[in-house]
């Protein structure tokens, strides 16, 4: 076998996380007093969903993802809010402690890691909040088949920065980058960051919208269980 440890991320490839941050996000607004609904979701999503780009790119530090993702969500869904910054950081406040609470799976991935498991050693990688994950990964039981987790928020830096992925191949015990694989569903977290550290890179596209052949990535699989065959 080619490979023989992975590096795989967290939300959208293991956990279902659209799930997630819908059962999280219903569960703070309803806490502050704000009515929940599917677009007040949707909206939410799409803000948070282009801050995380932000972030990931650098132009706005985590305490103002944090903060910002709600403020653009109460200014645009909730009539008669212009600013809203002592709800925002309250809604910001539970919305974290409502999302430890959520660990749902991607449909098939305890079976997958748990199968997996016997043939690699497995690591996550996430640019997710230290206390957030962690609450997650022990309510998953995720430590049966991980060995470690390494969360940009405990470290300092993020995917797809190339410092990260430094710091996690010098703690790793496999030190042949011929022998590791990135697995995620993030382009520009995931596969860019696996590149930038000189590491082969498997996009995790459940729905097909990766073309490929693609420059950030080796392949492609739609199910976990694909990465048994590399």
């Amino acid at each position: 076998m080619k490979y023989t440890t992975l590096l795989m991320d967290a939300d959208d490839t293991i956990f279902d996380f659209e799930k997630c941050e819908y059962g999280a996000l219903k569960n703070a607004l309803m806490d502050c007093g704000y009515e929940f609904s599917d677009e007040v979701c949707r909206q939410f999503s799409s803000i948070n969903a282009a801050l995380w780009k932000k972030f990931e790119k650098g132009s706005i530090t985590r305490a103002e993802l944090r903060v910002r993702r709600f403020k653009e969500t109460i200014v645009k869904c909730f009539e008669g809010c212009t600013d809203g910054r002592a709800d925002c950081e309250t809604v910001a406040d539970r919305y974290v402690k409502r999302l430890a609470e959520q660990a749902i799976l991607i449909d098939g991935a305890l079976e997958a890691l748990e199968k997996l498991s016997q043939h690699y050693e497995i690591y996550i990688i996430t640019n997710g909040l230290k206390p957030v994950q962690e609450s997650r990964f022990a309510l998953a039981e995720l430590d049966r088949f991980v060995k470690k987790s390494y969360i940009s928020d405990a470290m300092g830096v993020q995917k797809p920065s190339a410092e990260y992925f430094s710091m996690v191949l010098d703690d790793i015990p496999e030190k042949d980058k011929s022998k590791l694989l990135v697995v995620g569903d993030s382009l520009t977290s995931d596969m860019q960051g696996g590149r930038n550290a000189g590491l082969d890179t498997c996009i995790y596209d459940p729905k097909g919208k990766i073309e490929m052949p693609h420059a950030l990535c080796d392949y492609r699989i739609t199910d976990l269980m694909q990465l048994l065959s590399l």
